[in-house]
This record gives structure tokens, sequence and C-alpha cells, in this order.
């Protein structure tokens, strides 16, 4: 027994060895865009620890039923890379810490690997789900082995998949039989500051066709067709991580973002907004964030057809120094009537570490144009804590129940690593109200006022003035 313990050690030491080097999955989303006649462009983007191996070869395939299941059976497909960046949060003076790409053993970064491929529902195997009811939800997946060995809540080593579901039933209950899923216009940004908060938006977008869009925290994916990452004790999907609580004896504390610090761990289900303020130094959680679409069918009631996910791989830092987040200053919702011009400012403000830090910061912002025909301008490019204003005037005919949104990304130049902070901002558009009306000239220099056709007025009130508009004669209650 004696003899087989040191080859037992080294078949354990080897076995671990490879794990960690395996072990490069730090992520991954699907969006997809409808071309027209059953055809559709895909897209999938996988990040990867540019210190572990390099990656090549991922799974990719479909399967269709009902409740997230394969009862309509599954095929394997191919899918080919055609692009590879690093998007490693760094200063722009620093050099990439993915070079060369796709290399084993680089430096501390996040390299983003994009493949894409179009399908057609004309022909096989995607021909055989259509015009069946039981495989109206028809889900395409891409994965590999192994998430990574970092990993400190649960699935260190668990295989890695993520999906997009599109519902072809549901599809063609709706005036456009067309669907194109929301694009994610922010890279997920890994790498956190312990003890900084940390503001995220996915920046889902979807100027193709303005569905809804809700949000929900779900499980990350380890098999196919619905087989959900381990979570390690108390750890969950709603609950991934250590953030800031009072007291410090659970992670489940009521969320409040509006607190400096953010307290518990916050995630809005309108907008897809994450806030928190990780406190364990050395956590390496999982978030895996949903987008659900929604359309209106023909008779007026709301369906889901599609759902995309974004899976991340999150690393707390301890090495960031005397530093604070910058804080995009709300209101973050507004509200406006097709027609006419919204305009408003969007302040940026980075409060500086003292007494340890001497130097303030300068920040910086971008949106990520989520509102076409929209600007998004700096009021003073001088300025340290930046000023933007965003104008639009949206065109009549805009009117929706379905708000229109942007996100602002603000980075401060604090050399290494800058802080970055990224929060969405939503716009209600309104019918603009018309009426027709209707005066009657009276007796004894008295006249009568109506309105009748009224559109979009809640209430409304009279107002008389003279010709040029200038002098008030009356106003009604």
């Amino acid at each position: 027994m004696k003899k087989l313990l040191p080859l037992l050690f080294f078949v354990l030491t080897l076995s671990l060895s490879n794990i960690s080097k395996a072990s490069h999955m730090m992520g991954g989303d699907m969006s997809y865009q409808c071309l027209g006649k059953g055809k559709y462009k895909i897209t999938a983007k996988i990040y990867r620890d540019c210190r572990g191996i390099a990656f090549n070869s991922p799974s990719f395939g479909v399967f269709a039923g009902t409740n997230g299941g394969n009862g309509c059976g599954s095929s394997g497909m191919s899918i080919s890379r055609t692009g590879i960046r690093d998007v490693t949060p760094r200063c722009s003076t620093a050099s990439s810490p993915c070079s060369p790409q796709n290399t084993y053993g680089t430096g501390e970064g996040i390299e983003e690997h994009t493949y894409e491929v179009t399908v057609d529902f004309n022909a096989s195997p995607l021909s055989g789900f259509v015009n069946k009811s039981t495989c109206c939800e028809v889900t395409f997946y891409i994965g590999q082995c192994c998430r990574n060995g970092a990993i400190t809540t649960g699935p260190s080593g668990n295989d890695f998949f993520t999906t997009f579901m599109i519902n072809i039933c549901n599809i063609k209950k709706t005036t456009n039989k067309c669907n194109s899923s929301p694009t994610l216009s922010n890279a997920p940004i890994g790498f956190l500051c312990c003890n900084q908060a940390y503001y995220f938006n996915n920046g889902a977008i979807d100027t193709l066709d303005y569905d809804s869009i809700s949000y929900r925290l779900a499980n990350g994916l380890q098999g196919i067709p619905n087989n959900s990452i381990t979570y390690s004790s108390p750890f969950s999907s709603q609950w991934p991580m250590t953030p800031y609580c009072v007291p410090p004896t659970t992670i489940k504390c009521t969320p409040n973002p509006r607190t400096n610090p953010p307290r518990g761990f916050y995630f809005d289900t309108a907008n897809g907004d994450v806030i928190v303020t990780p406190t364990k130094c050395d956590e390496v959680p999982v978030l895996c964030i949903e987008q659900t679409e929604w359309r209106k069918d023909t008779a007026g009631v709301y369906r889901v057809i599609g759902k995309t996910r974004r899976d991340m791989q999150l690393w707390v830092k301890d090495d960031c120094g005397y530093n604070k987040s910058p804080v995009i200053n709300g209101p973050f919702s507004y509200k406006v009537c097709e027609g006419e011009k919204i305009c408003f400012k969007v302040k940026i403000t980075d409060e500086t570490f003292t007494p340890f830090q001497t130097t303030p910061d300068t920040v910086l912002g971008k949106w990520n144009a989520g509102i076409p025909g929209a600007t998004f301008k700096v009021v003073d490019p001088k300025a340290r804590e930046k000023e933007y204003e965003f104008c639009w005037t949206p065109p009549i005919g805009s009117a929706s129940d379905v708000l229109y949104s942007f996100t602002v990304t603000a980075t401060d130049q604090h050399c290494s690593p800058p802080a970055n902070s990224i929060r969405s901002f939503k716009i209600k558009v309104n019918p603009k109200p018309t009426s027709k009306r209707r005066y009657t000239q009276l007796k004894c220099g008295r006249f009568a006022m109506e309105a009748y056709n009224t559109y979009a007025a809640v209430s409304y009130s009279w107002s008389v003035r003279d010709t040029l508009a200038k002098e008030l004669f009356y106003s009604s209650k």
C-alpha cells in the first residue's frame, strides 16, 4: 500500500494541474439577427481567461421542445470563429495582457472570441421543428470545458454552456414575423475592486424591433438542456457573491443601491442594473443575467418571443489602490411626448479617496448610442468631473408602451486599474395630444369652446390668448 501512495499522489497532482490549465472559461453570450425567409445570423461571444489554455473548437448545436426542454431532439452544428480581441479594463497606456492572442500562460486579462454562423429554418435540422406545437422553443447553445478553477462560489471546474431561445410559434402570432435579439453593447467587466462600489449594465438594446425586455438572474449552465452549475452554500443565482451588509452576518441583506457604499446585492429586473459593493477580497463568483423579449400578438396580448443570456465570471481584486468608483448621477427615468424635444444632463462625479489619494481622478464618459437620432455631447471637455447633455426629439409615431433606453459608461483615469461604472437611462414616449376644436360666437361679446375627438389626453385645460400668443385673456382650472 505504501508503494502505491506516491503514484496516487502523482496522478492526483497531475489531474489537478490539468484542470487548472484547462479552466479558461470566463463567460459568454449569444445573439441573433433575422435575415428574412427563415434565415438567421447567429453571433456567439466567449470570454477566456488569458492565463488558461487556448480556446478552440467549442461545441455548438440546437435543440427544441417546451419549457426549456429538448423533447424534439437535438443536433450538433458547426460555427466559425471570426475574431479575437482583448477586452481587459486597463489604462490607455497599459499594454495588452493577452499577448500573444489565445496563448496559454499570458497576463491577467480577458479575451473575447467571436463566432458566427447563418442558419436556415427551411433546411435540416431546423426544418424539423417548424409547424409543430411541441417544438416552439428552439434553443441554440455553445460551450466547452471548463469553468475557471479559481471560482470560489461552487462551480469551479464545471463545464460551461450558454444559450439563446427563439419561440418560432409566438413570433408567427405577431404582425412582425421576424425577430432579432437584443444586442449587448457593453463588454462584461469581469474585474471588481474589493470594498469599491460596482455598477454594471449589459446595455441590451433592440433598435431593430423595439420589443419589450425584462431581466432576471438565472442559473449558469454546465449541461444541456438546462443542467445548472453547482453553487456552494449560501450562494445561488440570486445571491451570487458576498456584498456589503450591515451587520455582515449574511449575504442576503435587503439591497439599497442609494447608500454610500451600496448595500446588498441589487439587481433591477426592469433595466438589468447590477449594483454591489464586494467585501470578500479573494472572491471569484459567477453571475448570469437572462433577457426575455416580449411582443404583442395580433390580439394585443404580450407573448414571449425569445430569451438570451450572458454568463459572467467576476473577479474581486484587492490590488486596486486607494480609489473610489465614479458615480453616474440620476434621475434615470424621463417622459416626453412624441414630436417634442427632450434634453437633460448626465453628471459624472468621482470622489477623492482622502487622505490617501492626493491627486483627484479625471473621469470620461460615453454612451452606447441606444437611441438612434439622439445626441450625447460633453458640456466641458476640460472639466475633471464631466457633464454630458442628452438631446432627442422622438418622431411622430414613436409613442410606445415599451421604454426607450441607453446606457452611460464612466471611467476614471486611475491607473492601474481604472474604475468603471455603467448605468441605464429610460425614456417613456407618450402620444402627442391632439383634438378638434369648435368655437361658437355668442351674444354680448361671449363665445363658447368645445373639444372633441381628443386623443391621448387624460385631462386638459383651456387658454385664450391673442394672435401672437403673448397676452393671456383666460385660463380654465
